[in-house]
This record gives structure tokens, C-alpha cells and sequence, in this order.
């Protein structure tokens, strides 16, 4: 039968969208990696007991990938790792406000907020609060990579809720990735895959997840080698000021 081992990815919140399958249906057992998601994904494959590395790919998913040349006396206690992106440097570039000008709004918590903003993942996030159901727009042209749309718009001030946060995860031509949170349940309009202009509605503001209040997560993450984090960007108004800057 097939053994499927779930892997959650370092994200906000963590979805498992890529998993391990071993198939011993067949004369020859074969490993393969599965994923959901929508541009590059890179994996590591460990002996979970010895550490040692069996495999190490990026793929472009989605799609389902067979891993060849392993050890036949391998293919047992196995440890899938999985980080979305291809590894790439940072890069400081603009971006745009990811709402329309005459919304209501204001920055709640900025780089390296002790409310929530104190791991790799969120160091350099911004949180915007807005009314619930206010548009979010593309801060960056990119390529959707992935949606959670799922989640109810109860907010939660334990970190358990980060899981049931709604998101939309854009990869960019350079690999960065923008991340947007906490958006309202059944809002997303756009779908896996689908290439986005900058300025594009994507979705509205909501209160999924780890929320205190209706508001907008907003980050930009790298790949740095097996190792996802945010990284510094500055964001702009319309008419060119600055809103965010390292």
C-alpha cells in the first residue's frame, strides 16, 4: 500500500501542500514527492534516524515527482523537508500599497513587532489594519502560488490559530514571494497559477487566523538555502511617498 507522510510548510500560516508517497504496490518501490503548489519548491530527502541525505531537488510544481536512484534499503523511516522558492539573495525593491488609496488604514505593528513579528518568517512583516471586506490588491506583478481560503474570520490571540489563517502567496520573477494574510473566508478571486498584474484585487481584508482585529499581514519571504524568512522591502503610495522603509 501507499504511505503518505505529511509535511507542513514554514509559511503563514503552515499548509501541507507537499508530502512524501512511498509505493510498495510495485516489483520496484519508488519514492515520489507530491505538491500543490504552484512554483518552485525545494526538498530535501533524509534517513530520519541517520540524517543522511538521500535526496535534494527543486521542483516546479504542482505535480508529483518521482525520486530515483535511492538505496533500496532506504526507502523506510523517511524525512521529507520542504521550503517554497528557489534559494535567491535579497533584493530591496518597491512595492506597492496593497490597498486602494482612500481606504482606512494604518500600520498596527511594522518590522520586528514583539507582538507578533519576532520570528524569521515575520521579522520583516507589516500589519495593516482596515475594515473588514477592504480590497487587497497585488503589491507586486508575480504568479499565484498559493490560496487558503478556508478558514472563518473568528480571529484568535493564541498562536494555535496561526494554522487557520487565510492566505495568497505570490512568487515573483526574482523568487521573492509576497505573503498575504489574514484575508476573509471566501474572498480570494484569483486562483492557482494565474499571472497577476500589480495593483490586481486578489482578495479582502478579514480577521482569520492569529488576529486580534480585521487587518491585513503583508510580508515578502526568500528562500535562502532550505531556510524560508521575510526580508526588508520599502512600500509606496501612489503619488510616490513612502509608507514602509527598512
Amino acid at each position: 500500500m501507499a504511505l503518505y507522510l505529511l509535511l507542513i510548510l514554514a509559511a503563514l500560516p503552515a499548509g501541507a501542500h507537499t508530502r512524501l508517497v512511498v509505493n510498495r504496490q510495485t516489483l520496484e518501490n519508488t519514492v515520489s514527492v507530491e505538491t500543490e503548489l504552484f512554483g518552485p519548491v525545494q526538498i530535501q530527502l533524509r534517513h530520519r534516524r541517520s540524517g543522511t541525505l538521500l535526496a535534494e531537488q527543486i521542483l516546479d510544481g504542482p505535480g508529483v515527482f518521482t525520486l530515483s536512484g535511492l538505496p533500496p534499503d532506504s526507502l523506510s523511516d523517511l524525512e521529507l523537508q520542504a521550503v517554497p522558492g528557489r534559494p535567491s539573495a535579497s533584493r530591496l525593491l518597491d512595492y506597492r500599497k496593497p490597498f486602494s488609496e482612500y481606504a482606512d488604514w494604518r500600520i498596527s505593528q511594522g518590522f520586528h513587532g514583539q507582538a507578533s513579528h519576532d520570528d524569521t518568517l515575520n521579522a520583516y512583516a507589516v500589519d495593516f489594519t482596515l475594515l473588514m471586506g477592504t480590497p487587497v490588491k497585488a503589491a507586486r506583478a508575480g504568479v499565484v502560488m498559493e490560496i487558503i481560503d478556508k478558514h472563518p474570520d473568528r480571529g484568535g490571540v493564541r498562536r494555535s490559530n496561526l494554522d487557520n489563517a487565510n492566505i495568497v502567496r505570490i512568487v515573483h520573477e526574482d523568487g521573492s514571494m509576497a505573503v498575504y494574510g489574514h484575508l476573509l473566508q471566501d474572498s480570494v478571486t484569483v486562483k492557482p497559477g494565474q499571472w497577476l498584474p500589480a495593483g490586481a484585487v486578489i482578495a479582502q481584508s478579514g480577521n482569520s487566523g492569529y488576529s486580534h482585529g480585521p487587518h491585513l499581514h503583508f510580508a515578502v519571504q526568500i528562500n535562502t538555502g532550505m531556510q524560508l524568512q521575510s526580508v526588508p522591502f520599502r512600500m509606496r503610495a501612489a503619488d510616490g511617498s513612502v509608507l514602509v522603509e527598512p
